[in-house]
């Protein structure tokens, strides 16, 4: 009969959620035996009830835990998981409706009663079981004979009752006081602030930010209040005895000074600071590492509110920032693909306007190498980051130059990670290039974009003082014999630079328009 009180457990994690048990009748310590043996992989907490002394005995002797000799009169601030019980059959409708004021926050019951206790509701003990089993919709189960092989044989009709009741959704009293103090604050913007801002989408997302931002704050603080309200009443000292700490104590995550609320405002900031910097609308243009700057130097932000004034100075600061690096960060990729990967004795020599060197260092070529030789195992799906992240750089770099004219709706990390999975390592199609990874650790990259790689040599060699000032803005009939010789030498022939010379608005960089809102706007 013991089996019939267990709930229906399907694996050992359905068992792991019952813990603590109380068993209010546990006479010799059968149920509790049978528990034990059942879960013998998990370690139960049960208390059991008794009021015989004699099975006290008993269950005390089989080194069970008995905590109190009547469940009728049994007080406790612990919550059970599971009540299991066997009660006394002439006042088992009491001890039930007991079992059922205990777990009304949530736990399960099974009871074992005689049938007549729900059958035959000539009692207002019976009659009140019966409605709330009805309306805790308890699994109510008529056994005849169900003590029949028992130690007492009994042929009488029992009826299993099994009840789970749900947790209790609880509810916030300092959010619901909140909300009576004053409703949560409209976060208001004003309309030359969202003309400084990116999208739509981008101020719906920052009202959300900021009004869980506010609630969150003030929650906390009150909560903390509510601490500070508590704590003479969780001692530290009881008379003459001391702990070092109280036995319930609140503390922040990583505490900033003493007081509780300037850590906790702290915590807070940092943590909705480092959401909103790491939007791609925000820190997208960045390059990866431009993005790692900003979030290294989240500390500083700690001592300011989330609030759209300070968004929008961030923003302007990101900007600010995005216009000084842009060219630096053009010329570190003319670098990167141009000469640094070749031997030195050719690398260190210079160009001028006035004749190029026999070596291919002043331009990046159509096909360059560049070697990752830390992941040589690149065939490994989780190995190509440091030439994923590199090709997303370069890519961002491509866009400013690019300004807008090559639609591709693909990104890099998709693209690879893609053809990877379907084990293509060769000729991955991206946006500006194809790309071929080899197991030696080398990465080639071919432009398919053969205008923009034009109009990024020209970038890089007019910036270096490569070229004449005038190179591309000057018709190649009205040249000297020494200029002509660059284009020559440059552009490959006179048809390639009429091609620059034609089309000046696309080739030749205006810094200011490099720089502008308009051209912030193609990188996504």
């Amino acid at each position: 009969m013991v089996e019939g009180y267990c709930f229906e457990y399907s694996s050992d994690e359905d068992v792991k959620q019952i813990k603590s048990i109380l068993e209010p009748s546990a006479g010799k310590g059968d149920i509790v035996k049978y528990l034990k043996d059942f879960a013998y992989r998990v370690e139960l907490d049960i208390d059991c009830i008794e009021a015989n002394p004699i099975l006290r005995a008993v269950l005390k002797d089989k080194k069970y835990r008995v905590v109190h000799d009547d469940f009728l009169s049994y007080r406790t601030h612990k919550k059970y998981d599971l009540i299991i019980m066997n009660p006394p059959f002439d006042n088992g409708d009491k001890h039930l409706l007991k079992a059922l004021d205990m777990q009304k926050d949530g736990g399960c019951i099974a009871c074992l009663l005689n049938a007549e206790t729900i059958k035959n509701l000539y009692t207002n003990s019976r009659k009140e079981l019966y409605e709330r089993s009805k309306e805790l919709d308890a699994d109510i189960e008529f056994i005849e004979d169900g003590f029949i092989d028992a130690e007492r044989k009994t042929g009488v009709e029992v009826a299993l009752i099994k009840v789970k009741i749900p947790d209790k959704y609880l509810v916030c009293d300092i959010l619901e006081k909140l909300k009576c103090a004053e409703k949560v604050e409209e976060v208001e913007i004003t309309e030359e602030q969202k003309s400084e801002l990116i999208s739509t989408d981008f101020i719906e997302f920052l009202k959300l930010l900021i009004t869980r931002y506010n609630t969150e704050m003030k929650m906390g603080i009150e909560f903390i209040k509510e601490y500070y309200a508590m704590s003479p009443y969780i001692l530290k000292y009881i008379g003459e005895k001391s702990f070092n700490k109280p036995i319930l104590e609140l503390e922040v995550k990583d505490k900033y000074d003493e007081n509780l609320i300037n850590s906790f405002v702290r915590e807070v900031r940092y943590k909705y600071w480092y959401c909103l910097l790491n939007n791609k609308e925000l820190v997208g243009k960045l390059t990866y590492n431009e993005q790692c700057k900003y979030i290294e130097n989240i500390n500083k932000l700690v001592d300011y509110e989330l609030s759209i004034f300070n968004i929008l100075t961030i923003k302007e600061e990101i900007e600010k920032d995005l216009m000084v690096s842009i060219e630096q960060t053009i010329l570190n990729l003319f670098d990167e693909l141009s000469y640094k990967h070749y031997y030195d004795e050719t690398s260190k020599n210079v160009h001028y306007y006035n004749g190029w060197r026999t070596n291919k260092c002043y331009k990046i070529n159509n096909k360059v190498i560049i070697p990752f030789y830390s992941y040589c195992n690149i065939f490994n799906k989780f190995d190509c980051y440091k030439a994923t992240d590199f090709m997303n750089d370069m890519t961002k770099v491509l866009d400013y130059l690019d300004c807008g004219r090559t639609n591709f709706d693909y990104g890099i990390d998709f693209l690879i990670k893609s053809s990877f999975n379907m084990g293509v390592y060769k000729n991955i199609c991206l946006k500006y290039f194809d790309v071929t990874f080899y197991k030696k650790g080398t990465c080639h990259i071919t432009f398919t974009n053969q205008e923009l790689l034009d109009k990024l040599n020209l970038f890089g060699s007019q910036r270096k003082g490569w070229l004449p000032p005038n190179y591309g803005k000057k018709a190649y009939s009205d040249m000297d014999a020494e200029e002509q010789a660059v284009v020559q030498e440059f552009s490959g022939s006179i048809e390639n630079y009429n091609k620059i010379y034609n089309d000046q608005q696309y080739y030749i960089v205006d810094k200011k328009l490099l720089l502008s809102d308009g051209a912030f706007q193609q990188i996504k």
